[in-house]
């Protein structure tokens, strides 16, 4: 059994389908953020050292947003601007020790999870389809090598499926979970069927699904 799951992005979708199916809305460093795999993997392996750092945050999106320029994360939920104006630098640089403590304690919360005796399964929403085997496989490695005794497994759910998945090492498991246009929760009942199966914290009467399409599970 997972003890806890921990959302890897790519946005939204992921971190408000992972606590609508557990039922658990602890905050982990990656919530609500947006970024893709390339920076999920930057982030852990500097140890969040290049996250937030002095003056390297900036409007992004016509000030919709808040962009690191070091990890390039995408800020939408955290940074605040009067209604119907942007963020501007101004904005931002008022706000940042807020942001930066708060993500600090996130930061703290995860090397304690990876230190704990949790069994922990990552999900990473592949929004776009961009990544294959080799960058999974180098997510999977970069988590077991920089936490040895950390068990966990990793969940890595495209729009379509993988043409590579022969070549997933074990302990990585995959699904598909579709685009929903004008809709940015996600489709609830594609992710209650791949997350179903798995063994996870989740909320009452979360309904049984067909299972994913997996390695096996590296538990040593």
């Amino acid at each position: 059994m997972y003890d806890v799951c921990v959302g890897l992005g790519y946005h939204c979708e992921s971190t408000y389908q992972l606590r609508r199916v557990t039922g658990v809305e602890r905050a982990h460093f990656f919530d609500w953020l947006d970024l893709d795999l390339a920076a999920v993997r930057e982030v852990i392996a500097a140890d969040f050292a290049n996250v937030l750092r002095p003056g390297r945050c900036e409007p992004f999106s016509d000030g919709a947003c808040v962009r690191d320029r070091d990890s390039n994360i995408r800020f939408f939920h955290d940074f605040h601007a009067p209604a119907g104006a942007p963020l501007t630098p101004e904005l931002i640089a008022g706000q940042y020790d807020a942001v930066r403590a708060k993500f600090h304690h996130l930061a703290t919360r995860w090397r304690t999870l990876t230190a704990s005796r949790s069994r922990v399964l990552y999900v990473h929403q592949d929004a776009f389809d961009e990544s294959g085997a080799p960058e999974l496989t180098a997510l999977h490695t970069l988590l077991r090598t920089r936490y040895p005794d950390h068990v966990f497994d990793l969940l890595w759910l495209r729009r379509t499926p993988p043409a590579d998945a022969a070549d997933l090492p074990p302990g990585v498991l995959w699904g598909t979970v579709p685009l929903v246009p004008g809709r940015w929760e996600g489709d609830d009942a594609a992710w209650d069927a791949v997350l179903a199966p798995l063994d996870i914290p989740r909320a009452a009467g979360a309904p049984a699904g067909p299972e994913p399409q997996r390695t096996e599970p590296d538990r040593s």
